[in-house]
């Protein structure tokens, strides 16, 4: 069986895909497009029936727009219409070419170290680690202070603040294309009150890696030692994707954190990956085959994921599943094998969940590349935890909840990450002398 991906990463990275084909804008053109498409899900879907959708209605329907496009971004337009329908999470057509009205698509790899949510209409920064050449524009701003909690007005004098009724995705999909850019590109970000910030764009820190017809992306795995508030060592495990080269790196964390009194992993943010990885992760905290979940394709009725016990280290040495208390901190950014994973841990109840409501775009896909050269990614199946539950739509609903606090972010606080210490705190018992 071809490997399949659980991940969202066509609507939080959709750089072009890189090819060498000719964009085609004649009729003919667009109905090839329009037919690939179809023809793809048609024979793909592990339902049969595409949910409530008339899948032969639409293709009769719009087949018509894809012939009548006048260019080859009119054709992908009626291509998005086709999925859009479908009321799916990982259907996406990723376009071989950017075009200068396309406000989502990324223009570049480089980035810098910021990280945004959106709460209401406001693009709030949640996180922020200053470069050593970030300059100040005015009103007084320290370049390498906190800026936590404050909120995004405009980057390079674009306002990009959501239209009213777009959906919060979009709008983090659109300021995250405007902070990447080419290497050494500069960029001017306004704040609330006035402050300005010029800030220098550069590669992100990880290992690069390109996956089958999908962007090049940057792999990494953080970790750190914290304090409860009752004193306890508490392991912290943050990574960005689920992909192989995270699999030692969180092996080296774990052993590193295997005698703390907790461990966290933060899934903030993280879009998903290989949907395999999530039965040797788990297995670092499991010492039994349990069941994780089960997923359902065209080719297989049902394809078990099981826990995958993890008792000896990589310079051989035995070792047991760590026992103590594990947390896992999930936010509406949180997506596909990230939900599959926590979703599962949730289930058999070996975790206790932080944070706010995953995503909830929690179906295994695959991708395909067209005969224009665009990237097409599509559902295959679908995922149930050992209970039946499915992800899809309503996502992981944190055992505790904290909203997202403009107040704490501003005031240095990390509420969700407070929340689990504490609870291990509880857990671990007397408070240690």
């Amino acid at each position: 069986m071809r490997r399949l991906l659980l991940l969202v990463l066509s609507g939080l990275c959709a750089a072009a895909v890189t090819t060498a084909t000719a964009a085609q804008s004649s009729s003919s053109a667009g109905a090839t497009l329009f037919d690939e498409v179809w023809t793809t899900i048609n024979e793909s879907s592990w339902e049969g029936s595409f949910g409530a959708v008339d899948w032969a209605a639409l293709r009769t329907e719009l087949r018509p727009k894809a012939i009548a496009a006048l260019s080859s971004d009119d054709a992908r337009a009626v291509v998005d219409e086709l999925l859009v329908r479908l009321k799916r999470s990982h259907f996406a057509l990723l376009s071989s070419s950017v075009s200068a009205s396309d406000d989502l698509a990324l223009r570049g790899e480089a980035t810098v170290d910021l990280d945004v949510r959106v709460l209401g209409r406001d693009i709030v920064i949640t996180r922020y680690r200053p470069a050593a050449n970030t300059q100040a524009i005015g009103n007084g701003i320290d370049p390498a202070g906190p800026l936590s909690g404050r909120k995004i007005m405009s980057i390079n004098g674009r306002n990009l603040m959501p239209a009213p009724g777009e959906p919060p995705l979009t709008t983090w999909r659109r300021v995250n294309a405007a902070l990447h850019g080419s290497d050494g590109s500069r960029m001017v970000l306004e704040l609330d009150g006035g402050a300005k910030l010029m800030l220098t764009r550069s590669i992100p820190n990880g290992v690069r890696v390109q996956f089958s017809n999908l962007s090049p992306m940057r792999v990494r795995v953080d970790q750190q030692l914290v304090k409860s508030p009752a004193g306890r060592d508490v392991g912290v495990i943050e990574f960005n994707i689920w992909m192989a080269q995270i699999n030692q790196p969180v092996a080296n964390a774990i052993d590193q954190f295997r005698k703390n009194d907790g461990i966290v992993i933060d899934l903030r943010g993280n879009p998903g990956g290989l949907a395999a990885m999530i039965s040797g992760i788990a297995g670092h905290f499991i010492d039994t085959p349990d069941l994780l979940g089960t997923m359902r394709t065209r080719q297989v009725a049902q394809l078990k994921f099981t826990v995958n016990p993890r008792t000896s280290t990589e310079d051989g040495r035995t070792v047991k599943p760590y026992s103590g208390p594990v947390a896992i901190i999930v936010d509406e950014m949180t997506a596909s094998a990230s939900e599959c994973f926590a979703g599962a841990l949730q289930d058999l109840g070996r975790v206790r969940v932080f944070g706010r409501t995953s995503m909830g775009a929690a179906l295994p896909a695959s991708t395909k590349r067209l005969s224009n050269g665009d990237v097409l990614e599509y559902v295959v199946g679908d995922f149930l935890t050992s209970k039946g539950r499915s992800l899809e739509g309503g996502g992981v609903v944190p055992d505790e909840i904290q909203p997202l606090s403009i107040a704490s972010l501003a005031a240095g606080k990390d509420d969700a990450l407070a929340a689990a210490l504490a609870w291990i705190d509880r857990q671990a018992g007397a408070i240690r002398r």
